[in-house]
Formats: structure tokens, sequence, C-alpha cells
């Protein structure tokens, strides 16, 4: 028997069903295929080999730093003076160039912050401030999972079990003195 024969012969309700499966594993190709590429193309530190956290004590301030070891290629930049429960960031500006907000966000907690940008030697540097109390850096303490973005640049940051160690130092840091 040809397909189109038993397709003829299918009952109704079965050729509805069969179709809402179809239907609905396209869509879920579909899905996967956006995700992936964004995940391609919109994440250029997350994908970066040798991106870590490090956390840095300097004596009268904190640092925790996003990027590659023992280097200047650094993504997003934390800062504080110890005590003050003020953060600095700064971001090198990647593909998709300077904004005038840089948006933070950990397990559902969001903010936008208004950011200045300055040119230096390489890419532009896009500069902030922010409360380290604010919502998404407290989640970020807890989870140890960021998510920034800015203009068309998307990243995640996701902390290993041992940089989580350095994410609470440098809050601790931020916090008392």
């Amino acid at each position: 028997m040809s397909a189109a024969a038993r397709t003829k012969t299918m009952p109704l309700r079965k050729r509805h069903a069969s179709a809402i499966v179809l239907l609905a594993g396209l869509a879920c190709l579909g899905v996967a295929a956006c995700v992936q590429d964004r995940g391609q193309s919109a994440m250029p530190a997350a994908s970066t080999p040798g991106f870590a956290l490090f956390y840095m004590d300097e004596g009268a301030s904190a640092k925790l730093a996003y990027g590659a070891p023992n280097s200047d290629d650094v993504g997003l930049m934390m800062e504080c003076a110890k005590g003050s429960h003020v953060v600095d960031l700064s971001d090198a500006a990647r593909a998709g160039g300077a904004a005038s907000k840089l948006i933070l966000a950990s397990n559902g907690r969001k903010t936008a912050i208004p950011t200045a940008t300055s040119m230096g030697d390489g890419a532009p540097l896009l500069t902030a401030r922010i409360s380290s109390d604010s919502a998404p850096l407290q989640a970020f303490r807890r989870s140890g999972k960021i998510d920034v973005a800015y203009g068309e640049t998307t990243y995640g940051i996701a902390a290993s079990a041992s940089e989580r160690a350095g994410v609470e130092r440098f809050f601790a840091a931020c916090d008392h003195a």
C-alpha cells in the first residue's frame, strides 16, 4: 500500500495527532537552531576558551575580573573600595560596540545601569556604578551566575566551584572594610 493510500485510510483524528507531533518537532528544532545560533554569535566572552573569574585583594580595594589568566584580556571587571557597598563595573566593548546601558541579570533579577564610554588603546571601555546590594549582584553572589548585555553583545558568566569562593570574598570585601 502506498503512503498516499495509507493516509487516506488513516482516521482523521490520527492524522491530526500525527500532524501536531510533526509540527511540535519542527518547532523544537527551530527553537534549538535559534538558541544555538544566538549562543555562537551573541556570547563571545562565554565561549572564549580560558576565560575565568579571578579575585584580587588590592589592599584598600578588591577586584573580581572575568578574563584570561595573567593578561589584560578582561571582559567584565568589578571593583570596589572595601566596605563601600559600591561596585564599579567596566567591560571592554566587543562586537556590537558601545551602549548607553549595561544590563545585568541573575536568577530572574535584572537591572539596566547607565554607562559611560571611554576610548582606550583597544576597544571602547564601558563603565558603570552599582550598589553591591543590588538584586542582580546579590543573586550572582548566591548563584555564581550572571548574564551581561549591552548593545548587541550578550554573554553569561558561570563561576566554577573554585571560583565561587572568590565571588564570595569579593562581595564580603565590598561589604566590610
